[in-house]
């Protein structure tokens, strides 16, 4: 029988006192360690009840994880340890009881947080995040939610259950893709089976609304993806402004780290030097852009001179540049040089005419019909910058730079690349790209 009776002692230390909770494949009860008379919290899963051997790796790392935590809001880890018998294996875990009552308890039992407990409850689950995300690789939580919150008579608030946190380490080094979470609280990333310090900022960012409207995440509006909370809470202009920031669909949107939020909601940053409005993708571009975390890729195709107006002005500067080789052809042929005036004019204006024209032949001609294409990798402490040019089947520009994270040199780099292009690019195009990259390499 999965189920302990109030009174029984397992491993001959813990004595059951109450559930405090169930899951689908485990139970947390209240118990007694008989050694030191103290109460806590047991975790017990359940071998039976797992169809999927992952959960029992899940456990396991989870015990390895609070073993090496030690904040006074993250429940202390006392023991791990497992019991097999004929009919079932039992995994255990024991940890320090949090006092007090789920935010969720408290919301069902009629609770009703005005801004500034709200606020408290946000500052002080942001001091935990920082303390978690300062390891390395980031202790990502993952499951921030009510639920996952406790807090005490006094309003002091304990994160728990870090059952969802035990795989961060595996998908942060190998690549795995395991989907983590509670749907409503989980960020977008979360379902194609990615975690950043930025999850953990969604989860709390939900978990405020959730105290402030006393609805699930799911049942609040929605405009383009994102959930529309304003006219469901009665909030200050910049509570709200930071609300709406923490739960940006897009992680990069997002406040970076925790340390940033923290600092902008107790007002030591200003928030408008975080709301940057990105520009959206132009409607007709054919420029295709791929992204990840580590690598943007800028695909600009051939053909790209945008509007009739720029086609007419390279035929326009085709012409003049005829005229103007016509007309130091002629000079070369029918007059001496030996003659001042025409040497003078030879130097003034032709020899500058020609000169310009040639260093715009290449904006002006040959980008707008090459295929040209943008690399830039993210590698640990640098950046590493491809840019590569196609005319036709003759690749005659390839090159691969190196950079500092964070240079000024980088960025001067990337501006008078772009500036470059402005025969191929509209004006709307530039400053998409220009936000995408500035975005990815911050």
């Amino acid at each position: 029988m999965d189920l302990y009776k109030s009174g029984e002692v397992i491993n001959q230390k813990y004595r059951i006192l109450d559930i405090l909770g169930k899951g689908g494949i485990g139970i947390t009860y209240l118990a007694e360690n008989l050694e030191t008379n103290k109460n806590l919290a047991l975790k017990v899963l359940f071998l039976r009840r797992i169809n999927d051997w992952k959960k029992i790796e899940l456990f396991e790392r989870e015990g390895q994880i609070l073993y090496q935590l030690n904040h006074p809001a993250i429940p202390s880890y006392f023991d791990y340890f497992k019991i097999e018998t004929d009919k079932d294996n039992s995994f255990y875990i024991a940890q320090q009881l949090a006092p007090g009552k789920s935010l969720q308890e408290l919301i069902e039992s009629g609770w009703n947080p005005d801004e500034s407990e709200v606020k408290d409850i946000a500052i002080q689950i942001l001091d935990i995040l920082i303390y978690l995300h300062s390891f390395s690789p980031p202790i990502i939580h993952r499951d921030i939610k009510p639920q996952n919150i406790i807090r005490d008579e006094n309003g002091k608030v304990f994160l728990v259950d870090f059952g969802a946190v035990a795989d961060t380490y595996h998908n942060t080094v190998t690549g795995g893709s395991t989907v983590v979470g509670t749907f409503g609280y989980m960020a977008p990333e979360q379902f194609r089976g990615k975690a950043f310090p930025s999850t953990d900022l969604y989860g709390l960012g939900t978990t405020l609304l959730y105290l402030l409207t006393k609805k699930h995440p799911s049942d609040l509006p929605q405009k383009h993806l994102k959930i529309d909370f304003r006219s469901q809470i009665n909030v200050s202009q910049n509570f709200a402004d930071w609300l709406n920031k923490l739960i940006e669909p897009v992680a990069e949107d997002r406040f970076t780290n925790a340390e940033i939020a923290l600092a902008v909601l107790q007002g030591k940053e200003a928030l408008d030097n975080y709301l940057t409005k990105r520009p959206r993708k132009p409607k007709h571009t054919s420029i295709r852009l791929q992204k990840n975390r580590d690598k943007l890729q800028i695909d600009i195709p051939s053909g790209n001179f945008q509007s009739n107006y720029r086609l007419i002005l390279t035929i326009t500067f085709l012409v003049f540049n005829g005229f103007l080789l016509l007309i130091f052809l002629t000079v070369i042929q029918y007059f001496s040089f030996m003659d001042f005036p025409y040497i003078v004019f030879f130097i003034c204006f032709l020899v500058p005419c020609l000169i310009v024209g040639c260093l715009k032949f290449s904006e002006l001609i040959i980008n707008p019909l090459s295929n040209i294409k943008y690399i830039i990798i993210k590698n640990k402490d640098f950046l590493i910058f491809s840019y590569q040019k196609k005319l036709f089947f003759w690749h005659y520009h390839i090159s691969e730079e190196t950079y500092r994270f964070g240079s000024n040199i980088f960025k001067k780099y990337l501006r008078k690349r772009l500036d470059s292009m402005k025969f191929s690019l509209t004006i709307n195009e530039r400053r998409w790209l220009k936000s995408e990259i500035d975005n990815f390499i911050k």
